[in-house]
């Protein structure tokens, strides 16, 4: 069975080049925003972000949050850490139809000790995101379906988590699933097995430490 061990980091600092993708840009946003301030700089310079509905979703979902953005150029931004501890605890927040904000999101604010409200467009209520749900809900996380079983919006509110289960979630459904899942599990401050099962990512188990 093969295992992937990530143990804790507690700094990072430094410049690395990525491609300008939507699903990349919004992650590196979000990374900005939930990393913690261990005496280097609080900030996270972004240059060259691609300029999407998806990342224009995701800098206004930030700043709702209470996230202090400053746009230094056209396509470069100075984002400031929260270590995840976002100043506004109650939140209704649009996306649109960006599901590279959605996501993610989800998985962040579910840790986020908050009462949050994720909605979008009615295309954005069709996409499924009960897999990434199931996932977060095995750990206690306190996620609410508004309206339709399985897809936004959704109503997040404070809970009480507990990683000392693995967590199992579908590796053939999107990607996107469980990047915001290990995105967002540092949050708890617990050591996490995530358990990836199907048919393109099988019997993969990552233990995060």
């Amino acid at each position: 069975m093969e295992q992937i061990t990530l143990p804790a980091s507690h700094q990072a600092h430094g410049t690395i080049t990525l491609p300008g993708s939507k699903s990349i840009s919004n992650r590196t946003l979000l990374l900005a925003a939930l990393a913690k301030n261990q005496g280097q700089s609080e900030h996270t310079i972004i240059r060259n972000l691609l300029d999407s509905d998806d990342t224009a979703r995701m800098l206004d979902a930030l700043r709702t949050l209470g996230v202090e953005i400053e746009q230094l150029d056209v396509n470069d931004w100075r984002i400031t850490a929260t270590g995840g501890n976002f100043p506004t605890k109650n939140a209704d927040i649009f996306l649109g139809n960006a599901g590279t904000a959605f996501r993610p999101l989800t998985a962040a604010l579910a840790f986020a000790d908050g009462n949050y409200i994720l909605r979008g467009v009615p295309r954005m209520h069709e996409r499924p995101i009960g897999d990434l749900v199931d996932a977060l809900r095995q750990v206690g996380a306190n996620i609410e379906y508004l309206e339709n079983e399985g897809f936004p919006p959704l109503k997040i509110s404070p809970a009480t988590i507990d990683t000392s289960q693995p967590i199992k979630i579908r590796g053939d459904v999107s990607s996107q699933f469980l990047s915001a899942l290990l995105m967002a599990l540092p949050l708890t401050k617990q050591d996490a097995t995530v358990q990836v099962i199907g048919e393109l990512i099988s019997n993969l188990i990552l233990k995060l430490r």
